[in-house]
């Protein structure tokens, strides 16, 4: 895949939680529910950076890694 999709799944990420965050602080959505999407969201966060940083930048796909 290519840095670009990567690059959209962490941005995505990162509005979630920056939206969550904001709303927890206006007090617009209690704090299990703005845990919860932070439990979802920033392992996404970080899965999403991580391919990003060894996806390639041209058309080649992400080599095996092994097991």
């Amino acid at each position: 895949m290519k840095k670009k999709t990567f690059s959209y799944g962490f941005a995505v990420s990162a509005i979630v939680i920056i939206v969550a965050w904001a709303a927890l602080a206006a007090a617009l959505i209690p704090l299990w529910a703005a845990v919860t999407i932070f439990v979802i969201a920033f392992p996404l966060l970080v899965l999403f950076l991580t391919l990003w940083w060894r996806a390639p930048g041209g058309e080649e796909d992400i080599p095996f890694i092994g097991y």
